[in-house]
């Protein structure tokens, strides 16, 4: 079956600006272009956007996912035995919370107490190494930033956050298209607006702004917010972060 790369962005989800983008880098390209011009795709196209969804939900950035799928030995069965084994623990680790909620239910009903380490059982994100505080202080400022249930914010306030953000994310997207350099001047003064932004909801200091940067980066969860706008955001918008931190703060 042949696919327009419009019914593939139905099919997907993804959006026509990103599969053109996935062409672009040569991550993604169709089987062939019709004489109007138009893309279209095959089934070993499908299998191969399959496998880059695969990929980003493990959390690999485009470069990564580029340098994988450019290997002339990758081997699409046995990517998708290693995908199977990576979800299988990340499915382990689910299970394992959903345990220590179901324990931590019981002992506050007083059915069956706790042992303190029983508490903590199944967190593993950032709470090893140096700098995790930091980690911590960063994602605050994240969650209290973008649509977060737990926050006290009316709706009203909450849309407005949100339209700040999208406006700003908007803006330093139109720059990478112009091609720009995140340590270029335009995309530095909308960097020093987000730094403002997020001062509104924790102190954003020097460490804690590098570390916010790298949790867009690296926080699969984090780059979806961004995701959408365009996939390179996180990671261009985690380098320009960087460079407003070292430049500017202390």
């Amino acid at each position: 079956m042949v696919y327009t790369v419009k019914k593939l962005s139905e099919l997907s989800g993804l959006t026509i600006r990103t599969l053109h983008f996935y062409e672009e880098v040569g991550l993604l390209k169709p089987a062939y272009y019709g004489s109007n011009g138009y893309r279209y795709y095959e089934e070993n196209e499908l299998l191969q956007l399959q496998q880059i969804l695969f990929f980003k939900e493990l959390g690999f950035s485009i470069k990564q996912i580029s340098q994988v799928l450019g290997q002339s030995d990758f081997n699409q069965l046995a990517a998708l035995h290693a995908h199977k084994k990576a979800l299988s623990r990340e499915k382990e680790k689910i299970e394992q919370l959903i345990e220590t909620i179901d324990r931590t239910i019981k002992h506050l009903k007083g059915k069956k107490k706790m042992k303190d380490r029983e508490f903590f059982s199944g967190f593993s994100l950032l709470t090893k190494g140096k700098g995790h505080e930091s980690y911590f202080q960063a994602e605050e400022v994240l969650l209290n930033s973008l649509k977060n249930p737990g926050i006290e914010i009316d709706e009203f306030r909450r849309k407005q956050i949100a339209k700040i953000a999208n406006e700003i994310y908007g803006k330093i997207a139109d720059c990478m298209e112009k091609r720009l350099l995140p340590t270029s001047g335009p995309v530095q003064q909308l960097i020093k607006k987000h730094h403002t932004f997020m001062q509104q909801f924790n102190h954003a200091t020097k460490k804690v702004y590098i570390s916010l940067a790298e949790l867009y980066e690296e926080h699969p969860e984090f780059r979806k917010q961004l995701d959408p706008i365009h996939p390179e955001l996180a990671s261009f918008l985690a380098k320009a972060m960087k460079t407003f931190a070292e430049r500017e703060l202390v």
